[in-house]
């Protein structure tokens, strides 16, 4: 009898990159998220043009461990929450703007307790990015890509 292994790691359809990238983000309940994405006019929208959802929050700082085109791994300092979205601002290297995505937390766990405080890490799935920042962060990954099998650093 086959085992069946459901196993996250399985469920992915993008290669994951290692890739440390400085991120700003915000929190956006899920209730007003679902309205949002439920816009059919969303997706054509450009991020100037994206409703307000995320002002009622601080801005927070974090950086990538890992990212594809269709998640990524956030650590922070503080605990990301279960039952929320981010407006994720991407500081990728060499791009002038960053790359504002919408994405939700499918996985939140404490990376390290110390003294110092405290690391936290997310799993992040993105649900919603623009078309033209789809098309800079596929770039970027290959870029980081070939970099790593060509063993630079």
């Amino acid at each position: 009898m086959a085992s069946v292994h459901t196993g996250w790691m399985e469920k992915r359809q993008f290669e994951r990159i290692d890739a440390s990238v400085k991120v700003t983000y915000c929190l956006i309940p899920k209730a007003e998220l679902v309205n949002t994405l439920s816009n059919p006019a969303y997706r054509e929208s450009t991020i100037d043009q994206l409703p307000e959802l995320s002002k009622k929050s601080a801005i927070v700082h974090a950086v990538t461990r890992d990212i594809s085109m269709g998640g990524m791994s956030l650590v922070g300092q503080m605990a990301f929450p279960p039952d929320m979205a981010l407006e994720i601002h991407l500081y990728l290297p060499n791009y002038p703007a960053p790359i504002t995505l919408i994405a939700e937390v499918v996985r939140a766990t404490v990376e390290n307790a110390g003294s110092n405080g405290s690391t936290y890490r997310a799993g992040l799935k993105i649900l919603a990015i623009n078309k033209k920042d789809v098309i800079r962060l596929d770039k970027f990954l290959l870029a980081e890509k070939i970099r790593k099998i060509g063993g630079g650093k």
